[in-house]
């Protein structure tokens, strides 16, 4: 039988014959053979495989190969540019080359279309009037011409962002939309789609659509969110837990209240509304009170003395109209019925996660309160441990599940990420980076910096950023734990000549990133939200700055709650998590084997502490230093 890895990957194979230059990577044929070993013994596996080894295709061509055996693959991402890559770039790349035919498809959700029946109202109703800013009004009316022309109505396919207020007008949840009740059900756009990817061989998909898939089909025992699937590609799978944490839990706010009981203004019912936007709205504030007091701890470990029983019983009340004056209407008006049972589901769930929350009904979830971006606070639970559910609906219901991720290990080893997302008994593999490090990086550990706790270390964090910029001319990624810090280091550095500072917040993070890429010599400054995703090769950037060891706040809910539960929680779950979370950041400096450049770690932890031993043997071996002038000696001697 011919080795069809070698004959893709191998020196005289498709890859080759096709791109010039090519050479085979020991690393990613690695990882496609053991993939491939993987499914034909029906396995699990974890694999780290680092930047620039070829992770996409290494799943990918044996997942195509299997494909001709019948098998269906779904490809899971967290990232949507991820998704992008694979759809517009890497499957069709291999649907041109490969001799073997295979079919492919994404799949989005339901709120990525323009939803028929909203659409009509908004052409009846014409929201337009309520708009007050030219700006909205400008794309309500885009989308309007837009949606009488799209025959996918995918809002991918619109040459701008959508407000999301005013996306809204014209899209649907999951938990708005009716279904086979909507009159519009024959023409919804976002039923086309998934019955297209349903036929698909390989279907690419989102985190949240999986565990989606996961939850209804442990509720009905049917595949009805996404098409079955035999083979499960869970692409960085580091965010994986953290996720299904999100998905699994809930989010209880003042809008989210309104929202369910909208509905009450087509039963000429509004005092009912009032009497719920009342107790809905003292709720909340009182929420709020309690999270700015010295009561209130990171999480609820008791019941909290607020009233939460006005405010289900009344939600309870109008479930009960809603279920009433739905069975009321006959099969004529199905369109209406179902939206009044849904509106009834909402209201319920509603109840029950609230009434949950406010007596911490489960001890196996942590509820906690959490501020919004708007200052208005959210009542949240989620569950401690996911990997349960994840080890008895996906790795116990999937032919073959492989989990991999450019930082997945810790230390060498796989037994963290295990333990969170539930693998069960997988194989291994840890695929190397292609670059040469020791040439083309170093690592500055500058020996004058005080303790992380110090009460001096913001300031001379943001001393040692001002220096760092000098010395790389620019060219600097620079990467805190907490916005405190980068507002201290940003007005100490915002008036440095001729470096342009760009920082988080100033402008939408893609925009951020975009203007660092093109002005050479410009900084960018962020926190958590840019340790991952920012790809910026070349020289651009040629340092990146690392202020603390990215420990998770005591404040953390999971955290909290984890610590209670695990005595070795620190080495167990902390130090695993912030390993992963430090080797992100690291990784944002060489994205190409031609790219060279410097990172300097300001936390002496990771020198004079026990554990910081782990997250040096975490990242590949490095020149150090431990003065900044190293940079620009390393720098200027290219």
């Amino acid at each position: 039988m011919p080795d069809y890895i070698d004959e893709v990957f191998g020196p005289e194979g498709t890859l080759s014959k096709a791109f010039a230059g090519y050479e085979p990577r020991g690393g990613q044929i690695a990882l496609a053979r053991l993939i491939d070993k993987t499914i034909i013994d029906k396995r699990h596996l974890l694999s780290e495989a680092a930047c620039g080894s070829g992770k996409s295709f290494a799943y990918c061509v044996p997942s195509i190969w299997h494909t001709q055996n019948g098998l269906k693959v779904a490809i899971a991402t967290a990232n949507i540019a991820l998704q992008e890559q694979l759809f517009t770039k890497d499957l069709p790349t291999l649907q041109k080359l490969l001799p073997w035919k295979f079919t492919y498809a994404l799949i989005k959700g339901r709120s990525n279309f323009l939803c028929v029946s909203k659409w009509q109202n908004e052409q009846i109703s014409s929201s337009l009037k309520t708009r007050k800013s030219k700006k909205d009004r400008e794309q309500y009316r885009s989308i309007l011409s837009w949606a009488r022309k799209t025959s996918t109505g995918d809002v991918s396919e619109l040459d701008f962002t959508p407000q999301p207020a005013i996306w809204h007008l014209f899209s649907s949840t999951s938990d708005e939309c009716k279904g086979k009740d909507c009159k519009f059900y024959s023409d919804c756009l976002a039923e086309k789609a998934k019955e297209k990817a349903s036929e698909a061989d390989i279907f690419v998909t989102n985190y949240h659509l999986l565990f989606a898939h996961l939850q209804v089909r442990m509720a009905s025992g049917k595949d009805i969110i996404l098409p079955p699937f035999d083979i499960a590609i869970c692409d960085e799978a580091h965010k994986m837990a953290d996720i299904a944490r999100d998905f699994f839990g809930f989010r209880v706010t003042e809008g989210s209240v309104r929202f369910a009981s909208r509905l009450l203004g087509r039963l000429q019912m509004n005092d009912e509304y009032d009497q719920i936007d009342d107790l809905a709205r003292t709720f909340f504030a009182n929420l709020k009170r309690l999270h700015k007091s010295k009561e209130y701890k990171v999480r609820f470990r008791s019941p909290p003395e607020i009233d939460h029983v006005s405010l289900c019983d009344a939600l309870s009340h109008i479930r009960n109209k809603f279920l009433s004056a739905g069975f009321a209407l006959d099969s004529e008006h199905r369109d209406e019925k179902s939206s009044l049972m849904k509106a009834a589901s909402a209201a319920g769930k509603l109840v029950s996660n609230i009434r949950d929350a406010m007596t911490v009904a489960d001890q196996d979830m942590v509820y906690f309160l959490e501020t919004n971006l708007n200052e208005s606070i959210a009542l949240v639970g989620k569950p401690i441990d996911v990997a349960p559910l994840l080890s008895e609906e996906l790795f116990s219901k999937t032919h073959s599940v492989i989990a991999t991720s450019a930082t997945l290990a810790v230390d060498g080893g796989f037994s963290h990420i295990a333990r969170e997302i539930g693998a069960l008994s997988p194989l291994t593999l840890i695929v190397g980076s292609p670059f040469d490090f020791e040439k083309q990086t170093i690592l500055v550990i500058p020996e004058n910096m005080p303790e992380a706790s110090d009460k001096s270390f913001p300031d001379a964090v943001a001393e040692a950023v001002y220096q760092v910029i000098g010395f790389a001319d620019g060219r600097t990624l620079c990467l805190f734990t907490s916005y405190k810090n980068l507002e201290a280091a940003w007005l100490h550095v915002m008036n440095v000549g001729g470096f342009r500072i760009l920082k988080q917040g100033d402008r939408p993070r893609t925009t951020l990133i975009e203007e660092f890429r093109k002005d050479i010599g410009s900084v960018l400054m962020g926190t958590e939200s840019f340790w991952t995703g920012v790809d910026v090769p070349g020289e651009a950037l040629s340092c990146v700055v690392i202020d603390r060891l990215p420990f998770q706040t005591p404040d953390d809910p999971i955290l909290d709650a984890i610590s209670e539960r695990d005595k070795d929680w620190f080495m167990s779950y902390s130090v695993p998590k912030a390993i992963i979370a430090f080797k992100q950041g690291f990784g944002r400096l060489l994205r190409r084997a031609t790219d060279r450049g410097v990172v300097v770690v300001l936390d002496r932890r990771i020198v004079t502490k026990p554990y910081g031993k782990k997250f040096l043997a975490s990242i590949p071996e490095v020149r150090k230093s431990k003065k900044l002038e190293s940079i620009k000696k390393f720098l200027d001697n290219k």
